[in-house]
C-alpha cells in the first residue's frame, strides 16, 4: 500500500506545511504519480480543506494535524481489512 510507505502530514514540529511550496509540490507529484489512487486523492482533498480552515482561523494547526492523521490511519486500517 502506498500510504504506509509515505510520510504524508500537514505539519512537522511547529512548521505549518499548508503554505509551504515544497509540500504543495510533493502533493501534486503524488497525484501525478498515482492518478488512480483514491486514498491519495482523499487525503489531498482533506488537506486542501483543512488548510483552508486553518488559514481562515476555524481550526488550529494541532486540530488539523489530528484530523489528518486520524483519517490517514483510518484509510490504512480500512485497506488492511
Amino acid at each position: 500500500m502506498i500510504l504506509k510507505r509515505m510520510s504524508l502530514t500537514l505539519k512537522a514540529g511547529k512548521e505549518n506545511f499548508c503554505n509551504e511550496p515544497d509540500a504543495n509540490l510533493q502533493w501534486e507529484s503524488l497525484i501525478l504519480e498515482y492518478p488512480d489512487d483514491m486514498q491519495i486523492h482523499t487525503l489531498h482533498a482533506l488537506r486542501i480543506g483543512l488548510c483552508f480552515k486553518v488559514n481562515r482561523g476555524d481550526l488550529t494547526d494541532g486540530q488539523t494535524t489530528e484530523i489528518f492523521e486520524n483519517m490517514k490511519r483510518a484509510l490504512i486500517n480500512a485497506e488492511a481489512i
